[in-house]
């Protein structure tokens, strides 16, 4: 699992989940509409991007802070198009980054 976290604040978080299998991903977002969490999923890709929470600061840990409904949408359609342009990207050392 890798963490995409938005550049300026308020930080929103996303975990990127790469299911091994399509059984694993059909169980996470079974899971996931279960709980009423707030995921990315792709039909041409079988990466998810879970939504983690709005963060004052860059660390996940950092004080919680509130947003707006329509700054959400903006940031999951941001998330979204970002993710599907750069998942494929490397850094320096090869590995993949996001």
């Amino acid at each position: 699992m890798e963490d995409l976290v938005h550049s300026e604040a308020p930080f929103f978080h996303f975990q990127i989940l790469r299911p091994e299998s399509e059984e694993q991903r059909e169980k996470a977002l079974a899971y996931f509409k279960e709980h009423h969490k707030i995921y990315i999923a792709f039909m041409s890709a079988p990466e998810i991007l879970l939504y983690l929470g709005c963060t004052e600061s860059i660390y996940i840990k950092s004080k919680g802070v509130d947003f707006e409904e329509d700054q959400l949408r903006g940031i999951l359609n941001e998330a979204s198009l970002w993710f599907q342009e750069h998942k494929n990207d490397k850094g320096e050392d090869g590995k993949a980054y996001n």
